[in-house]
């Protein structure tokens, strides 16, 4: 599904130059669940941003199913982003005056989906998360768990093929990141959808079938085995 090869990225701050990815080659099959591990500043957020197509490399190549995501435009970018991928962030980016119906609807409404269609799928999704019965609630009335949720609807809404998510059980506790956790396992077992994931935890990659290792913009290791089972 994705083929990374020799991508560098180098940031900007001042006057210093940030390599946060090094010629970093990287291979990944369709349905994989991966979780990206390394410690602050190791370019696993930078990595994760180009494989959606969020940030160009500086050199290297990003495809997705062959398609040289790397060398899109900005409209096509943008199209690719809203077609083929779901983004799930620490930060939940809910719109705090919105129902949880409306913020999962909103991708659709950008892509000029009519609004009938846009209730139907984001209650479906939502459903799919176990909210039923809380599409009407606004961010303020739910958990943190279920703000997270709400999100993983809103990335699925447009059914997307990959599932990329930056440190998605950082804000929330444990019994909480399990659940979020079992869901996206769930996602990627029963749906099919690849799922990427970023964390500096090693209980949250557990749950990945496959996990690499990132250190100061290099892929120093690259496991694959099959997810713990709880």
């Amino acid at each position: 599904m994705l083929q990374v090869s020799g991508v560098v990225r180098t940031y900007r701050l001042g006057r210093t130059e940030v390599h946060a990815l090094q010629g970093v080659d990287l291979r990944i099959e369709d349905g994989e669940f991966v979780a990206i591990m390394g410690p602050s500043g190791s370019g696993k957020s930078t990595l994760l941003h180009l494989l959606g197509g969020l940030d160009v490399p500086d050199a290297g190549h990003v495809a997705y199913q062959g398609l040289e995501v790397s060398r899109l435009s900005r409209n096509a970018l943008a199209e690719f982003r809203g077609r083929k991928v779901g983004f799930v962030f620490q930060t939940f980016n809910l719109i705090p005056t919105l129902t949880a119906l409306h913020n999962v609807e909103l991708p659709l409404a950008y892509q000029g989906v009519s609004r009938r269609v846009r209730h139907a799928r984001a209650r479906d999704r939502l459903g799919q998360v176990g909210l039923a019965e809380r599409v009407h609630h606004r961010p303020a009335e739910l958990s943190g768990g279920e703000q997270q949720r709400v999100a993983i609807a809103r990335a699925l809404v447009t059914d997307p093929e990959l599932l990329l998510c930056d440190e998605p059980t950082g804000n929330l506790d444990s019994a909480s990141s399990a659940q979020i956790m079992e869901l996206l396992r769930t996602l990627n077992h029963e749906r099919g959808i690849t799922v990427v994931l970023v964390t500096h935890e090693p209980e949250i990659a557990s749950f990945a079938g496959r996990r690499i290792h990132m250190r100061d913009g290099r892929i120093v290791s690259d496991s694959a085995g099959e997810g713990e089972s709880r």
